[in-house]
C-alpha cells in the first residue's frame, strides 16, 4: 500500500489542501520554516489512519470563533502496490470527517472507499461510534488485518523527533520500545506473571501454613471442649448417684428416727409424774425447818446486844490503862535519854568552850582555800570547754570531708571520670540522632501505609505506579480511572480467577486521546476506545461492570470491559493463563501479584496494612520512648558531669585534709592536759569540801555537849510523878481482867447459837437445791418431751423434703433414680451429718454439672469435623508446597526463554547496528541488562553505545550526559541523531513486516549535509520503500536530488493562514 494523495480541509489555519504523493518509488520532501505547520500534515495522516498518538482535537484552529461549528475532512488515498499488496481494488481511500457544534462533543466518521479508478469508488464503508458493526474498533481492525496500514502497529509514521529520541531515551524506556516492536514484552509478561504466580503460591503456602496452625489451635480448643463435655457427663452421673443414694439412706433413717421419738415421748411423760410427787414431800419438810431457824435467830439477836454493851465497858477500861502507861513511858524515856547523854560526854564544860573557839579559826582558813581552788578550777574548765568546741568543729569538718570523700569516691567509682561521662553523653547523643533518623524514615513509611490504608478504606487499592499515574492525570486535570474502579469480579468468581488479568489489571483508563505516560503501565485513552456493542458482563471470565457507578462512569466502565474482552478473542494479541501475547512478544503481570478485583482480597490487604500500621506505630512509640529515655539520661549526665568534676577537684585537696587531721590530734593532746589539771583541782576541791564537812560536824557535837550541861538541873520533879502513875495503872488492869472473863462466856454462847443457825440455813439451802434440781429435772423432762415433739416434726418435714427431692430427681434423671433404688442400701454405719454432707456434695456436683455453662452437647461431632478439616488443610499445605516447586521450575524456564529471546533479538539488532555505524566510521554496540529494585521488580535496560573508530576508552551509552547542568561529557548532537537514526533503521529492518512507505518527521534536523545524504541512501537501500521526509532545513542539491517531489509549507501569521506549495523536479 503506497500513499498516492492527501487532502484535508478545516485543519488549523490551512486552506483546503491537496498533496500529490503519487509514485511507488518516489520520495517526498515536505519542508518549511519552523512553526509553519509541517507536522500538522503527519498528524492528519495519523488521524485518518486512527493513530492512538494523535489527538484529533489538536487539529482544530485556535482562531475559530467559539460560536462557530468546526468542520474538517481528511482523506488519504493509497495505491494497492508494493511488497504488501493486499486482496483489494487498485485504490483505497481512507477518510475522516469531523464536526463539532459549539459547546458539543466532537463527532467523527471514518470511511473506506475502494475502486480501480480514483474517485470512482465501487464500495464505500462508513464507521461511526454508535454503529453496532461498523464502529471505530472495526475500523481499527480493518486497518490492521485487512489493509495492513495501522500506523502504530507497523510503525509507518514517526512523528516529530520520534526517530531521533532513542539516543536521549532512558535505557529502560528504550528496552520497552524494543520489546514491543519485537514481541518480547509478551515473553517478559509471561515470565513476570510466572514470578508473581510463584509469589502468589508462596503467599498461598504461607496462608495454608497459617491455616494449618490456626486449625491445629482450633482442634486443641475442640478437644478441650470434648474433654469438658465428657468430664461433665461423668460428674453428672457421679453427683446424681451420690445425691440419690444419700436421699434414699436419709429417708430410711428419718422413718426409724420418727418411730424412736414416739417411744421416747411416752417414757418422758411417766418420768414427769413421778418427779412431781417427790417435789410435794420436800416442800413440807422445808416449811418445818424454816420455823426452827426463826427461833434461833431471835436468841442470837439478844446475845449480840448484851455483848455490845460489855465490850464498850471493856474498851473504856483499856483506854484508861493505855493513857497511864503512856505517861509513865514518856517520863522513863526523858529520864533515860538525859542519863545516857551525860554518860557519853568526855570533855568538861570548860574544854567544850575552848574547842569551839579554836574550831572557828580553822573554818575561816578552810573557806579561803576552797574559794581560791574554785576560781582556778573555773578558769581551767573554761579553757577546756574552748578546746572541746575547737576539737568538735575540727571533727565535724573532718567527718564532712570523709563523708564527701566517700560520696566523691563512689561517684568516681560509678562514673570513672568526667571524660568517661562526656564520652557516654556523646554516645547517647549519636544514638538519639540515629534513632531520630530511623524515626523519620519509619514515619514516612507509616504515612505511606496510612495513605494506602486510607485508599483501602475508600475502596481504592492502588499500586505505587498507579498512584503516580493518578497524580499525573490529576495535575493535568484529566479524569482517570484504575481498572478496578470500573470493573470487578462477579459473585460467582473465586480468588483463582483473578490472576487471569494480572497482565492488564493495573491498567489506567483516562478520558483523553493522547498523553505521554508517566510509567510503563497500560494507559488507555477512553476516547480512542470505540466498542462495537454494549457489554456489561463477561460471564465466561467472571468479570462485570462495577456496581454503584454513575452514568458517566458506567459509560467508561463498559468501554473498559469491551477493551478487556478484546484480549480473549482470537487476534494478534490475546491473554492466555494471565500472560499477554501479541505479535511482538509476551508480557507477564504488571505489578506484584495482589488481589484487587475481589472485595475479599481487599479486606485481607486492608487487615495486612492495618497490622503493618499498628506494628510501625508501636515501633515508633518504642523509638520515641527510647529517644525520650536517652535524652533524659543525657540531661542527667549533663547535670552529673559537674558533680564528677567537683569530685575530681575534691580529691586533689588531700594534703589539706591530712593537715587538718594533724591539727585535731595536737588539740586533743592539749585538751587531755587541761583535763588532767582539772582532775587534780577537783580532787583538791573535794578534799577541802570534806574538811569543811568534818569541821561542821565537830562544831555540832560541841554544841550538843553544851546543851546537855544546861538540862542536867531540870530532872528532879519528873521522878516523883512517875511513881504515882505506876500504882494507879496496876489497879485499872485488875478491873479489866474481870470484865474480859465475863465477855468470853458471852462469846461462847453467841458462837453456839450462830453455829446452830448456820447449820439450819445450810440444811434449808440444801433442801432448796434439791427442790430446784427436782424442778429443773421436771423442766428438762418436759423440754425433752417438747424437743422430742419438735424433732419429730422437724424429721417429718425433712422426710417430706427428701421424698420431694427424690420425686424431682426421678423426673430429671430417671435412669440414675432407677439404678440407685435397685441397689441394696442395707445397714449403714454412715452418720446423719455424713449423709447430709453426701447429699449436699452430690446435689452441688449434680446441679453444677447440669447447669454448667459452655458445655457443648455436640462437642464430639465438632471435634470430628475440625479434625477432618485439619487433615484437609494439612493435605492442601503439602499440595501447595509441591505446586510451589513446580511454579519455581516453570519460572526458571521462562526466565531462560526470555533471556534467550532477548539475546537473540539483541544480537540480530547489534549486527545491523554495528554494520550501519561502521559506514560512518563509528564503533557501535547494543547490549542489555536487568536489575531488581527494592520492591523486587525486575527492570530491563537497553544500551546504545557508540565511539568513533580509533578512539580509546570504553564504549559509553549515548544518553550519558554531565550532571548538574554541566557540559563537556557525552556525544555531540549530530552523533546522537546519527545513532538514533541507525538504531531505528536496525529496529525497522528487524521487524517481520515490510510496508510500502514510511513517514519521518524531522528526520535530518541534526545531521550535516554529508551525513544526511548518506543516512538517506542507507534508509532507501535498506528499507526499499517510499520515504516521506519532513525537514525544516535548507539543503544542498546532492540531498535534494534524492526526492522526486517537494512541498513547501508557508504560514502568514498576519491573516493567519497556512498553505502548501508543491514543487516538481525538472530534468535538465
Amino acid at each position: 500500500m503506497i500513499p498516492w494523495r492527501l487532502t484535508f480541509s478545516g485543519i488549523r489555519d490551512y486552506l483546503p489542501t491537496h498533496l500529490d504523493l503519487s509514485g511507488e518509488n518516489s520520495h517526498i520532501m515536505i519542508t518549511g520554516p519552523n512553526g509553519s505547520g509541517k507536522s500538522t500534515i503527519t498528524f492528519c495522516m495519523g488521524a485518518v489512519l486512527y493513530s492512538s498518538k494523535v489527538d484529533v482535537e489538536g487539529l482544530k484552529s485556535r482562531n475559530l470563533a467559539p460560536d462557530k461549528t468546526w468542520k474538517a475532512k481528511i482523506s488519504l488515498l493509497l495505491k494497492n502496490e508494493g511488497k504488501m499488496k493486499i486482496d483489494a481494488p487498485a485504490f483505497v481511500e481512507f477518510t475522516l470527517k469531523i464536526i463539532q457544534d459549539p459547546g458539543q462533543p466532537l463527532k467523527k466518521e471514518f470511511s473506506i472507499s475502494t475502486g480501480d479508478v480514483v474517485d470512482q469508488w465501487e464500495e464505500t464503508v462508513r464507521y461511526t461510534s454508535g454503529d453496532r458493526f461498523y464502529n471505530f474498533t472495526a475500523y481499527k481492525r480493518d486497518l490492521q488485518y485487512k489493509y495492513k496500514v495501522d500506523p502504530d502497529l507497523f510503525y509507518l509514521i514517526w512523528y516529530q523527533q520520534e526517530v531521533n529520541q532513542f539516543a536521549v531515551m532512558n535505557p529502560e524506556e528504550r528496552f520497552r520500545v524494543f520489546s514491543e516492536m519485537h514481541g518480547i514484552d509478551q515473553v517478559q509478561r509471561d515470565w513476570e506473571e510466572s514470578m508473581e504466580k510463584v509469589k502468589d503460591t508462596q503467599e498461598s503456602l504461607r496462608v495454608a501454613e497459617s491455616n494449618v496452625k490456626l486449625m491445629k489451635s482450633e482442634l486443641s480448643m475442640k478437644k478441650a471442649a470434648l474433654d469438658r463435655f465428657l468430664d461433665n457427663q461423668k460428674r453428672l452421673m457421679e453427683g446424681g448417684s451420690l445425691y440419690a443414694g444419700a436421699l434414699f439412706q436419709l429417708e430410711e433413717h428419718y422413718k426409724k428416727e420418727i418411730k424412736r421419738l414416739e417411744e421416747l415421748v411416752l417414757n418422758l411423760e411417766e418420768d414427769i409424774a413421778e418427779a412431781k410427787d417427790d417435789l410435794t414431800v420436800k416442800k413440807g419438810l422445808k416449811e418445818h425447818m424454816a420455823e426452827q431457824l426463826e427461833s434461833f435467830k431471835s436468841k442470837h439477836r439478844e446475845l449480840d446486844l448484851e455483848i455490845t454493851e460489855e465490850e464498850q465497858k471493856r474498851d473504856e477500861m483499856d483506854e484508861k490503862i493505855k493513857q497511864l502507861l503512856s505517861r509513865v513511858g514518856q517520863l522513863d524515856l526523858e529520864l533515860e535519854a538525859i542519863t545516857k547523854k551525860k554518860n557519853l560526854i568526855t570533855r568538861t564544860e570548860d574544854e567544850v568552850k575552848a574547842a569551839l573557839s579554836k574550831l572557828s579559826e580553822e573554818q575561816d582558813k578552810t573557806n579561803k582555800e576552797f574559794q581560791r581552788n574554785s576560781e582556778l578550777l573555773n578558769e581551767q574548765n573554761e579553757a577546756w570547754q574552748n578546746k572541746v568546741e575547737l576539737i568538735t568543729s575540727l571533727q565535724q569538718e573532718i567527718q564532712n570531708d570523709e563523708k564527701w570523700e566517700q560520696i566523691h569516691l563512689e561517684r568516681l567509682h560509678q562514673h570513672k571520670s568526667s571524660h568517661a561521662v562526656q564520652e557516654e553523653i556523646d554516645f547517647l547523643e549519636a544514638k538519639v540522632t540515629r534513632n531520630k533518623n530511623v524515626q523519620f524514615t519509619d514515619t514516612q513509611k507509616l504515612n505511606e501505609l496510612k495513605e494506602e490504608l486510607r485508599l483501602l478504606k475508600e475502596n481504592r487499592d492502588l499500586s505505587v505506579r498507579q498512584m503516580e499515574s493518578m497524580k499525573f492525570f490529576s495535575s493535568l486535570k484529566i479524569k482517570a480511572y484504575p481498572l478496578r474502579e470500573l470493573l470487578e469480579l462477579d459473585e460467582s468468581a473465586q480468588l483463582k480467577d483473578e490472576p487471569l488479568y494480572n497482565a492488564i489489571k493495573y491498567t489506567i483508563f483516562f478520558n483523553g486521546k493522547q498523553i505521554i505516560p508517566p510509567n510503563d503501565l497500560y494507559h488507555v485513552p477512553l476516547m480512542m476506545v470505540i466498542p462495537d456493542r454494549v457489554v456489561t458482563k463477561l460471564p465466561s471470565h467472571h468479570l462485570q461492570v462495577k456496581n454503584g457507578l454513575n452514568e458517566e462512569e458506567l459509560t467508561h466502565a463498559m468501554k473498559a470491559l469491551w477493551w478487556v474482552e478484546q484480549f480473549f478473542k482470537e487476534g494478534s494479541f490475546s491473554i492466555k493463563n494471565g500472560t499477554l501475547i501479541d505479535p511482538m512478544g509476551i508480557r507477564g503481570p504488571q505489578e506484584k501479584d495482589r488481589y484487587i478485583l475481589s472485595m475479599k482480597a481487599l479486606k485481607l490487604r486492608r487487615q495486612e496494612v492495618e497490622k503493618l500500621v499498628s506494628d510501625l506505630t508501636q515501633k515508633l512509640s518504642n523509638l520515641d520512648k527510647e529517644i525520650t529515655a536517652d535524652t533524659k539520661t543525657i540531661q542527667e549526665l549533663n547535670s552529673i558531669i559537674h558533680q564528677v568534676r567537683e569530685a575530681e577537684a575534691f580529691m586533689t585537696n588531700e594534703h589539706q585534709r591530712v593537715t587538718q587531721k594533724r591539727k585535731l590530734d595536737e588539740e586533743g593532746q592539749r585538751r587531755d592536759l587541761l583535763k588532767d589539771n582539772i582532775k587534780e583541782l577537783e580532787q583538791e576541791k573535794n578534799r577541802l569540801m570534806r574538811l569543811q564537812i568534818q569541821q561542821e560536824n565537830f562544831e555540832k557535837v560541841l554544841d550538843e555537849e553544851a546543851e546537855i550541861y544546861e538540862e542536867l538541873g531540870k530532872m528532879k520533879d519528873k521522878y516523883e510523878e512517875r511513881n504515882q502513875l505506876k500504882d494507879q495503872c496496876f489497879q485499872e488492869k485488875e478491873l479489866y481482867r474481870m470484865q474480859k472473863s465475863k465477855l468470853e462466856g458471852l462469846y461462847d454462847d453467841f458462837e453456839q447459837v450462830e453455829r446452830t443457825i448456820s447449820r439450819s440455813e445450810r440444811d434449808i439451802r440444801n433442801l432448796d437445791d434439791v427442790l430446784q434440781d427436782m424442778e429443773r429435772k421436771i423442766s428438762a423432762i418436759e423440754k425433752q418431751k417438747k424437743n422430742g415433739h419438735d424433732d419429730q416434726e422437724t424429721i417429718q418435714a425433712e422426710l417430706v423434703n427428701v421424698i420431694q427431692e427424690l420425686g424431682d430427681l426421678q423426673k430429671l434423671v430417671p435412669d440414675i433414680y432407677s439404678e440407685t433404688i435397685n441397689k441394696d442400701i442395707g445397714e449403714t454405719l454412715i452418720t446423719v451429718s455424713q449423709l447430709k454432707k453426701n447429699r449436699e456434695n452430690g446435689k452441688v456436683m449434680f446441679d453444677n454439672a447440669r447447669t454448667e455453662a459452655g458445655i457443648d452437647p455436640a462437642a464430639q461431632e465438632n471435634y470430628d469435623t475440625i479434625k477432618q478439616e485439619f487433615e484437609r488443610l494439612d493435605s492442601e499445605y503439602k499440595r501447595t508446597s509441591v505446586l510451589l516447586e513446580q511454579d519455581m521450575e516453570r519460572t526458571e524456564n521462562l526466565k531462560d526463554q526470555l533471556e534467550t529471546t532477548i539475546n537473540m533479538r539483541v544480537l540480530e539488532l547489534q549486527q545491523r547496528f554495528k554494520y550501519y555505524m561502521s559506514q560512518f566510521q563509528f564503533e557501535g554496540e547494543i547490549s542489555w541488562d536487568s536489575f531488581e529494585d527494592r520492591r523486587q521488580r525486575t527492570h530491563f535496560q537497553l544500551f546504545i553505545k557508540a565511539r568513533k573508530e580509533g578512539h580509546r576508552g570504553t564504549l559509553e551509552d549515548v544518553s550519558i550526559k554531565a550532571r548538574g547542568g554541566r557540559v563537556g561529557k557525552g556525544v555531540s548532537g549530530g552523533e546522537e541523531s546519527l545513532s538514533s537514526l541507525l538504531f531505528a533503521l536496525a529496529l525497522l529492518q528487524n521487524l517481520q513486516t515490510t510496508p510500502g512507505f514510511i513517514v519521518l518527521d524531522e528526520f535530518d534536523s541534526a545531521l550535516d549535509e554529508q551525513r544526511k545524504v548518506k543516512v538517506f541512501d542507507l534508509y532507501e537501500s535498506e528499507l526499499k520503500r517510499k520515504l516521506i521526509i519532513l525537514t525544516p532545513k535548507s539543503h544542498e542539491n546532492t540531498y535534494l536530488d534524492r526526492f522526486t517531489k517537494a512541498f513547501v509549507v508557508q504560514h502568514d501569521p498576519t491573516i493567519p493562514q497556512s498553505k502548501v506549495v508543491g514543487i516538481v523536479k525538472t530534468m535538465v
